[in-house]
């Protein structure tokens, strides 16, 4: 059981940089879509503006 934690743990940190750029790409993409769509909501509804 620990050997398999281990081989897990190593897979996740020594996961190909472009890997990780890009997962964080689509993290912040996902985010600005979300904050964009809050903020217009903000707006609409007359609390922003």
């Amino acid at each position: 059981m620990k050997t398999q934690q281990i081989s897990n743990w190593d897979k996740m940190v020594h996961a190909p940089f472009r890997k990780i750029v890009k997962f964080d790409l689509i993290c912040m993409g996902i985010g600005a879509v979300m904050g964009m769509g809050a903020g217009a909501y903000l707006v609409a509804s007359g609390i922003l503006g």
